[in-house]
């Protein structure tokens, strides 16, 4: 998960919220949940063990950072599909 909003947006925002008095949510309200979408944030599982494998199998024919590449890549997919089932 990656925090896109300014500084400058966050604060109209909670001027606004301030002004009617009421709580705009403004992005995915994870309520009860929040707490598996921070483990999932903080803790994305072994990325050297999924690093090791790639390159044990693919090492041959890509390069160190293409691996790692592919990793972040995957990793990211994988937590926004959790992600997405944790806010169901």
């Amino acid at each position: 998960m990656r925090f896109q909003i300014t500084e400058e947006e966050a604060r109209e925002m909670a001027r606004l919220e301030e002004e009617c008095g009421c709580d705009i949510s403004a992005g995915p309200d994870w309520g009860i949940h929040l707490d598996k979408v921070m483990e999932l944030a903080l803790y994305p599982g072994s990325h050297n063990k999924f690093i090791d494998l790639l390159n044990e199998q693919f090492g041959n024919v890509m390069s160190s950072e293409e691996i790692e590449e592919v990793a972040a890549s995957f990793q990211m997919q994988i937590q926004e599909r959790l992600a997405g089932r944790v806010a169901s």
